[in-house]
């Protein structure tokens, strides 16, 4: 109809959002009608078990039944033929939601897809779902999606650095993971453990390049190398046991890489003198590589106290 305003999708569940919950958005956030989620603050938020991240308010409808924390890397996405999986943080938050029955895949991926993106998040992985059939047939993500669906972002503004993915079961609850990297205290993780696993340290496949996306993550590494308590560091590489080259290649990209990261580093500022580089290839696994997940946790660098045991 003529003069008639049309709303997204994404619109419209973030004004129910709004008016469900009873809250006004942070001054300067993308508006519900607008297309977008909350940002981030400039500051972390505190955040209870029982309440919703404030950049990541619950879907219209939807009610959070439990907050739980993961006491490793949270996977962004799966490694595929093209890509190495894409890992964050050294721990996360999960928290559970029992969705409304009429919230399908489509719905889901939708709204969160263009209300992250509007938001300022990078999107990493999103699942793509086939082209809605015919009317009155269910298209793969309606209730028939044999799989769970993800959306996996990240927030790099503001001195934020907050990875998230959000997940959907075909007929479960959906969970919002949500990593914090930003807040993450990696002077004292080496001051007290003698190591660090910065995860989010991006590749391409098989190659000793580092991914655009690593910036943030580096530009954080940098900082806390800076500072006159850190003692002298060994950039280390490591692989996982995948490769068709076989021992000797993995050898060779887990000290090209971890040669790319203190590179890196030197440009960036921190002391050539407190850096040295080296390539464990496979032989120090950290997880099984009989998963996606294992394999990621392996191909890893660290960070290494020089001289430290513990």
């Amino acid at each position: 109809m003529a003069g008639r305003r049309r709303f997204s999708a994404v619109a419209v569940a973030l004004s129910l959002v709004a008016l469900t919950h009873g809250q006004a958005l942070p001054p300067g956030s993308p508006r519900p009608g607008e297309g977008g989620f909350p940002q981030p603050g400039s500051t972390p938020e505190t955040v209870t078990d029982t309440q919703d991240f404030p950049f990541l308010p619950a879907l219209p409808g939807a009610r959070l039944v439990s907050t739980s924390r993961i006491h490793e890397p949270l996977e962004l996405r799966s490694a595929t033929a093209d890509s190495e999986a894409v890992l964050a943080g050294m721990s996360y938050v999960q928290k559970t939601y029992e969705r409304p029955p009429n919230q399908t895949a489509t719905v889901f991926i939708s709204v969160l897809r263009d209300g992250l993106f509007a938001a300022g998040w990078k999107l990493i992985g999103v699942t793509k779902l086939a082209e809605t059939t015919p009317v009155g047939r269910r298209s793969p993500g309606e209730g028939g999606q044999p799989e769970t669906v993800n959306v996996a972002a990240d927030y790099a503004a503001a001195g934020r650095l907050i990875f998230a993915r959000l997940s959907q079961a075909p007929d479960g609850p959906y969970q919002v993971n949500v990593a914090d990297v930003g807040t993450e205290d990696w002077p004292a993780v080496l001051a007290k453990d003698c190591r660090l696993r910065p995860y989010s340290i991006q590749f391409d496949l098989d190659r000793p390049s580092l991914r655009p996306e690593a910036t943030p993550t580096l530009d954080k590494l940098a900082e806390a190398l800076k500072g006159t308590s850190v003692a002298p560091v060994e950039i280390q590489g490591h692989t996982d046991n995948i490769g068709a080259a076989g021992d000797a290649a993995r050898q060779l990209l887990s000290e090209a890489r971890a040669k790319a990261v203190m590179t890196w580093l030197v440009e960036h500022g921190v002391a050539t003198a407190t850096l040295s580089s080296k390539g464990y290839g496979k032989t120090r696994p950290v997880a099984a590589n009989d998963s996606d997940l294992g394999r990621a946790m392996n191909r890893r660098i660290e960070i290494v106290r020089t001289g430290c045991s513990r």
